[in-house]
């Protein structure tokens, strides 16, 4: 165990409000099915801003997301879990152990030896490379691509004209992915600011980004689409349908909520998403297949490193983080993100 402190600092999410407290340090807390990751930086998720918003649905078997992006270092292991001290660890949120927030100078992790071994992942010594990147939403990415590939049959993507609606980091991930696999990438967003991102980042040249109002231009161009903003709305799931070539694949990945139809009442999205399933739709005098991707595996953050390590040109991550901050600084912008009155194209970096 490494030196642990009498108090720590903290967020409380409470009725839509976000503070930062000091906390006394729960020494009670250290049982044997107990790891403690000691937060070395984190990401902000739009999954963060939506629940404070109240505007996410929270799966009862997940639980909620805020603070779930975050890279640290075991500072405590206890003696039925499979860690030590000293271990560079991510975590995956969709295992459901029992925790604290990920917004704090130190996250509390209980569970099961199995839980805490596909929760708490750890970092391989070249996973992580030069600079700072998130390792959750790669991996959620890599998954992603995984499922698509295998509920949509193609054993690859080259040659694939790949359409990505949204230049999030989300889109910017599938982008980067696709083109490593091989597709033609067309990435549509409505706002000239993460397009500009984009191409200022090198992630994307000038001919791969788009507006999103250009999207009548390319009506039935892509093989396979992906619906990669925050929330998948009406118009904007229209748009991708519209890009979707005859025969061809419209992969769901951004946020739904129960009860989503779509189109025209032919299919369940947010069953679709969360069940990861496939079904054939019609839309005007086309049909293709409606997918959905949700959530990721440890073996899904194993392949991110291991593409990472391997092809850093192909994925430079780091080039995501368009800001840092101090966690003094995390509530006051949260708050502001989840009113929209702030904005910003890339990955929000709060470090420890």
């Amino acid at each position: 165990m490494q030196n642990l402190p009498s108090a720590y600092t903290s967020t409380t999410l409470l009725d839509g409000t976000v503070s930062l407290s000091k906390r006394v340090f729960p020494y009670d807390a250290l049982r044997e099915d107990t790891v403690v990751i000691k937060t070395e930086y984190l990401g902000i998720c739009r999954a963060d801003a939506k629940e404070i918003r109240g505007s996410r649905d929270v799966p009862q078997d997940r639980g909620p997301l805020f603070g779930h992006e975050l890279v640290g270092t075991v500072c405590y292991a206890g003696s039925r879990t499979r860690f030590r001290d000293g271990e560079t660890v991510t975590f995956n949120p969709n295992i459901t152990p029992t925790r604290t927030t990920g917004f704090a100078e130190y996250v509390f992790v209980h569970g099961s030896e199995e839980q805490l071994e596909q929760a708490v992942v750890r970092v391989p010594e070249a996973g992580m490379g030069q600079g700072a990147w998130m390792p959750e939403p790669f991996a959620c990415i890599v998954h992603a691509v995984k499922k698509l590939l295998e509920l949509a049959g193609p054993a690859s993507l080259r040659g694939k004209r790949t359409g990505i609606v949204g230049a999030g980091c989300a889109g910017l991930m599938f982008a980067m992915y696709a083109r490593h696999l091989g597709a033609q990438v067309t990435v549509f967003n409505r706002g000239e600011q993460r397009r500009s991102f984009a191409r200022e980042q090198e992630i994307l040249a000038a001919h791969e980004t788009h507006a999103l109002a250009d999207a009548d231009s390319f009506r039935d161009e892509f093989d396979v689409v992906v619906v990669a903003p925050t929330i998948a709305t009406t118009q904007i799931l229209e748009t991708a349908a519209g890009l979707t070539a005859d025969g061809g694949h419209l992969l769901v990945y951004g946020g739904t909520r129960k009860g989503d139809i779509f189109p025209a009442g032919q299919a369940d999205i947010d069953t679709i998403r969360r069940q990861e399933l496939i079904e054939p739709v019609s839309y005007g005098t086309k049909r293709f297949h409606l997918t959905g991707a949700y959530g990721c595996f440890k073996e899904d953050y194993e392949d991110g490193f291991r593409l990472r390590a391997e092809h850093p040109e192909a994925f430079p991550l780091e080039r995501l983080a368009s800001r840092s901050i101090g966690l003094h600084e995390f509530p006051e912008l949260i708050m502001d993100i989840a009113a929209g009155a702030t904005d910003h194209p890339g990955k929000v970096l709060i470090r420890i």
